[in-house]
């Protein structure tokens, strides 16, 4: 190679280039200044922008109440729940949308309610839903099918909201719509099925099944199991009735001959404000009262009030210790049964029986059967002594004193229960009787 040899030229290396998306614009730079800005300066500026834009997106926002989000939804088209009235603001998608609903003839504007109804039904929003379908017969279609399908799915909504009243308004008028053709038509099935809804909810049960036998024979229907479920609803919401209105006419006669019989057992009753709880009152004997069903009315109006004179009486009873402030409530004391009888249950019949636990609180073991008195005390303050071995019935008998035709003193029935002193036989039972006579006497 001859001659000096030249310094090959090298190409100026290239800035690196900046990319931005364009989904997030970077802030712009500060062109202010004529000095030349190298790429680091750049980038801080930019990053200082960024940075100031950042904080202003995080400044408080206005919260926005549920009812300004609702109006927001409202005045939104495809969410409107209702069509707004009039404004002076340019809307075309409403306007299109009230053209659709209201633009056309009768049947047409009906049609677009009744879509419209049959919509806000899905939602479950029964009652814009009865609006809509309302606002479809106001526009007076003049398709009969349609007027039906209109008031039926009325009376669905009514059903749900429990209006039995209006659904049989609209049921009724389905009914006569069907039978007003020429020539006249069955009315749809389930206008039948909700009309015996709404009769058996309004306790119209004779409706009901009418309802219901018809709806049930129309073509088609016979084999369908919602007639059956129906039926058994109202077969025993019938019964539930007519035995609650059973139970009304018989209570103020049972309570009546229940009265007359304390009357007629000579008993002093007394009733004070505040009675203690008793789970068992006082009542006729079960087995003596007939047994007469509550339904039908045809076998239920047979029965009669159990006679005051012959039917037993279960007296609630309260057995009283006092030398020990203790007492027994016996629950079930049955008039024709004796003191044995019911002591017997309670303690052992003699100092060697061994069937019956002695009391707690009888720690001498003196409270056995044939150790044991029983006393009574009526409104007079007479006591008297009972036997044992004699009914309850006998007892209260022998203790009413009758003076003109008028009851003057017996034993006291004390908000509904009888009570009776047992004390032990000898000298405690001695002292006992001494202690209520000078008691008695102010002694």
């Amino acid at each position: 190679m001859s001659g000096d040899a030249k310094p090959t030229e090298q190409p100026a290396q290239a800035a690196p280039e900046v990319k931005v998306s364009s989904a997030d614009p970077a802030p712009a730079l500060d062109t202010k200044s004529d000095e030349p800005m190298d790429l680091n300066s750049a980038l801080e500026q930019m990053a200082k922008a960024r940075a100031a834009q950042y904080a202003a997106d995080r400044q408080p926002k206005k919260e926005v109440t549920y009812e300004e989000f609702q109006k927001m939804i409202d005045s939104t088209p495809l969410f409107m729940r209702e069509t707004p009235k009039e404004s002076g603001e340019d809307n075309y998608v409403l306007e299109a949308l009230k053209s659709m609903m209201f633009d056309g003839d009768g049947d047409e504007v009906a049609l677009n309610f009744k879509n419209h109804g049959n919509e806000l039904y899905a939602q479950k929003s029964y009652k814009d839903a009865i609006q809509a379908y309302t606002q479809g017969l106001d526009a007076g279609p003049k398709d009969a099918a349609l007027r039906t399908s209109l008031l039926n799915n009325r009376a669905a909504c009514n059903v749900a909201l429990k209006n039995f009243g209006a659904v049989l308004k609209d049921t009724s008028a389905i009914i006569a719509l069907a039978a007003s053709a020429d020539p006249p038509v069955n009315p749809p099935p389930k206008a039948l099925y909700r009309s015996a809804q709404a009769l058996s909810a309004l306790e119209k049960w004779d409706e009901a099944l009418d309802a219901i036998k018809r709806g049930s024979e129309l073509p088609g229907e016979d084999k369908k199991k919602e007639w059956g479920v129906l039926k058994s609803q109202v077969d025993l919401g019938k019964k539930r009735a007519e035995e609650r209105k059973e139970r009304e006419r018989r209570k103020p006669l049972y309570d009546a001959s229940l009265k007359a019989a304390v009357k007629d057992r000579g008993l002093v009753v007394i009733n004070t404000p505040e009675p203690p709880d008793n789970p068992h009152p006082l009542d006729f004997d079960p087995n003596g009262v007939e047994e007469v069903p509550l339904s039908p009315p045809s076998v239920a109006e047979k029965w009669q009030p159990p006679n005051p004179e012959t039917t037993p009486l279960i007296f609630p009873t309260f057995l009283l210790y006092p030398q020990h402030n203790m007492s027994d409530l016996i629950t079930h004391f049955h008039e024709l049964t004796s003191f044995d009888q019911q002591l017997g249950a309670i303690f052992p019949a003699s100092p060697e029986d061994t069937s019956v636990p002695w009391a707690d609180w009888d720690t001498k073991h003196e409270y056995y059967v044939s150790n044991l008195a029983v006393y009574a005390e009526t409104k007079g303050k007479r006591l008297l002594k009972c036997g044992k071995g004699i009914w309850l019935r006998d007892v209260i008998e022998k203790a009413k004193k009758v003076e003109g035709g008028k009851l003057t003193d017996g034993i006291v029935l004390r908000d509904g229960l009888l009570s009776f002193v047992v004390l032990v036989r000898g000298k405690e039972e001695k002292e006992w009787i001494e202690n209520f006579k000078k008691v008695r006497d102010g002694k």
